[in-house]
């Protein structure tokens, strides 16, 4: 059986590719289709395998959002119909591939295109005073919108990342979705080998510093609780958040693994402010033994059980949390619970569910 993994791109080394590297681990002869590629940026295990990749489109790799009007007809350049089984991991344009008649499809998403479905308004404000802007996003968005939905019947089989995502695959495609939680690494991210020497004395927020991960909102709660914040991560949104920031704000650009795990092991408790598809860094801080204080939607209301492993706050207004900073009360949590809770995340759990699934669609007539 001859098998091809589909990314939209690999110019760096977040959730979506520890998945991709996950599943890839899997299925070590499968080559690796994707729009955009930088081995720079990526581990060995992925560097180390066949990548095919556009060359002349690669060049413009960073305006690839610029060109997301033309990324349809880029994925469906691609020439898959050796293949028996499609694997892709998408959270743009990677599961409109189109897979020979004979072949299985199986997509990992990681969310639908999140620029034309629920988040529109979200990339709509960063092109604020561009002329005609909001118009051209309208129409294109009309016509990406349409191309997304016919492309979701090339799929034989969607796997979602959380129970948030498989219900807008369902509003937007009609599919319905397995859900399996992306694999952790809870042998890397583990507590303090001696807890005594970590103060716990300040909160954290950690990831890509992007808009819809609403960074500026606990910058502003923590500043006027009064509360030491940690930001941890690089993006677009960093000159922007570092000047809303006051003397309560330390910024740690781009850690590696092994100072994210040293913050994760001394926080109080890591904050999860944003509507998010799932959030590997709060599993991650939980396998750390650090509670999460997360926004009460998306992704979060699969991992927090209150007064276990975190707490909700209910809405996105700065008072409210504010509260919740000024009530947190970090001795009320078990570190090894919380510890106990994130290895029912852990990858070996994600691999098993994942063959099984596999297994399954290939089981079911074409």
């Amino acid at each position: 059986m001859r098998v091809a993994i589909v990314h939209d791109w690999l110019v760096s080394y977040r959730g979506g590719e520890k998945v991709l590297e996950t599943i890839a681990s899997e299925f070590p002869e499968a080559p690796v289709y994707t729009l955009f590629y930088d081995p720079g940026s990526l581990p060995e295990s992925l560097k180390n395998r066949v990548v095919y990749y556009p060359p002349l489109l690669n060049r413009l790799k960073k305006i690839r959002k610029i060109l997301l009007p033309f990324l349809p007809a880029c994925i469906e350049a691609f020439n898959l119909n050796d293949y028996d089984l499609i694997i892709s991991t998408s959270s743009c344009v990677a599961k409109g591939v189109i897979p020979a008649p004979q072949a299985r499809h199986l997509c990992y998403i990681h969310s639908p295109m999140r620029y034309i479905w629920d988040q529109k308004s979200e990339y709509l404000k960063q092109m604020q005073g561009i002329p005609f802007a909001s118009l051209l996003f309208h129409l294109l968005g009309s016509r990406l919108r349409i191309w997304d939905q016919v492309s979701s019947h090339r799929v034989d089989q969607f796997i979602a990342n959380s129970a948030f995502v498989a219900k807008r695959v369902k509003k937007y495609y009609g599919a319905d979705s397995q859900v399996i939680h992306p694999p952790v690494d809870t042998e890397f991210f583990h507590p303090p080998e001696n807890p005594d020497s970590h103060s716990r004395n300040y909160f954290l927020a950690a990831g890509a510093l992007v808009s819809y991960k609403g960074f500026g909102r606990v910058i502003h709660a923590c500043e006027q609780a009064g509360q030491q914040l940690i930001i941890a991560g690089a993006g677009p949104e960093l000159k922007r958040l570092q000047k809303i920031s006051g003397k309560h704000t330390q910024f740690i650009v781009s850690p590696d693994n092994e100072s994210l795990r040293k913050l994760f092991q001394g926080a109080k408790a890591l904050l999860f402010p944003g509507v998010e598809d799932f959030g590997m860094v709060a599993i991650e801080a939980m396998a750390c033994g650090t509670p999460v204080i997360a926004l009460r939607q998306g992704g979060s209301l699969d991992f927090i059980e209150e007064g276990l492993s975190g707490e909700f706050v209910d809405t996105t207004e700065i008072p409210d949390w504010v509260q919740a900073l000024r009530n947190f009360g970090p001795e009320k949590y078990d570190a090894s619970t919380i510890r106990k809770f994130s290895e029912t995340f852990h990858h070996h759990i994600f691999i098993k569910k994942f063959r099984e699934s596999v297994q399954q669609l290939l089981s079911e007539k074409v």
